[in-house]
């Protein structure tokens, strides 16, 4: 019992007597005022009833005779709302029917009159007993639930710290495939501004040239907003959920990396054979498909190969949603593959083990899904499933 001390346990026992008898009404109160803390006396049913909703007692000792409500009608109308408080009859009545009555309504203890002083303390001591035993133990439980309250608090906070770490991260690819998304188109409209000066040195500038000049100024102009509008729908703070395309999001994320890419001599493959819907926060699904794409991509460092490829493949049957996002860069080691998904569990070098966690995260918690890893004879293969809902 001394382990609960420290959960705050009330101690203090209160008792509602009900007795008619105004003499040994007198004599009871003096009696039990040596084991309880506070008594409130009634002389009959209907005063104790009241006496009960206003106290709100912690145990209940009544006699069964008495005028206007009987002590069994009281303890009927008080157990219709509380089951458990304990109750113990004292009377001059042994008649069975009385005592299995009693016992019906779930009464701790009956005891006759003349009440033995040595009984009464039995009885008691028995009922407070049961009663701190009960106090610790939902003293212990309401402990137990501020801890569990305090961990998800703990838990929820670390996991928006892990993924701000996990965006800061993506920021800093996404700044990198921007510069060098951005050379080639600056590059160009710098040897269309040094053609347009010496054209304009050597010889008269004609209509078409400068509407030609514009036409291509436009073009590069209007692919590098579009680069960073893409660039900023990634990162915006936009949290309402809504129905979206996952082909939508697929083609938008390959459009944007499709130049670093190439680069690279990784070609990006969007296989729609049926699309679908899922109802979300969007750019918490793109946050899924980037991660996994960056982290295919990752997989082919060090491999000089002319094929690297990685594919999205998009499907539904049956209201459930597929997608598939698959590699030829070799596979992941079985030592590995059963730890995929484990927060801080990396196999890179620089690596920080947060993506595919969030990944597994965001899938199972925000859009209800499911999530599996296995290796093919090329590569490896994320397996997402969704159930969806009818009609989308």
């Amino acid at each position: 019992m001394d382990t609960f001390t420290t959960f705050n346990i009330n101690d203090k026992v209160s008792v509602l007597y009900v007795e008619d008898q105004l003499d040994i009404q007198k004599e009871f109160i003096d009696i039990l005022e040596l084991f309880v803390d506070k008594v409130k006396v009634a002389s009959n049913g209907q005063e104790g009833l009241e006496q009960y909703k206003n106290e709100l007692p912690d145990i209940i000792i009544t006699d069964i005779q008495m005028p206007i409500m009987s002590g069994l009608e009281m303890i009927k109308k008080i157990r219709e709302t509380d089951k458990e408080i304990p109750i113990i009859i004292t009377s001059a009545f042994e008649d069975s029917k009385y005592l299995m009555e009693a016992i019906s309504l779930g009464v701790e203890h009956y005891i006759l009159k003349p009440v033995m002083l040595q009984k009464l303390q039995e009885r008691l001591e028995l009922v407070i007993s049961r009663l701190m035993q009960k106090r610790e133990l939902e003293a212990y439980q309401l402990h137990l639930e501020d801890r569990i309250k305090q961990e998800v608090a703990l838990s929820e906070a670390k996991e928006a710290l892990l993924i701000e770490q996990n965006k800061s991260s993506e920021v800093g690819q996404m700044v990198s495939i921007i510069a060098h998304q951005w050379k080639q188109p600056l590059h160009y409209l710098n040897l269309l501004i040094e053609d347009l000066g010496m054209e304009y040195e050597y010889q008269p500038l004609s209509k078409e040239y400068i509407k030609d000049f514009i036409q291509k100024g436009t073009d590069r102009v209007r692919f590098l907003s579009e680069t960073m509008d893409n660039f900023l729908s990634f990162y915006k703070s936009e949290k309402n959920a809504k129905d979206f395309s996952i082909s939508k999001v697929a083609k938008e994320i390959s459009l944007f990396l499709d130049m670093s890419f190439k680069t690279l001599g990784i070609h990006i493959d969007i296989i729609v054979k049926e699309d679908f819907s899922l109802y979300g926060v969007e750019n918490e699904f793109q946050q899924v498909i980037l991660n996994l794409v960056n982290n295919a991509k990752e997989a082919f460092d060090g491999q000089k190969r002319a094929d690297a490829k990685i594919s999205i493949q998009i499907s539904s049957n049956n209201n459930i949603g597929k997608i598939l996002v698959k590699d030829n860069a070799g596979g992941i080691s079985n030592a590995d593959i059963g730890n995929i998904f484990d927060i801080n569990y990396t196999t890179k070098e620089d690596g920080n083990g947060i993506g595919l966690y969030l990944v597994k995260k965001i899938v199972e918690d925000k859009f209800n899904g499911f999530i599996n890893v296995s290796n093919t004879e090329l590569g490896a293969c994320f397996e997402l499933t969704f159930e969806l809902k009818k009609g989308l």
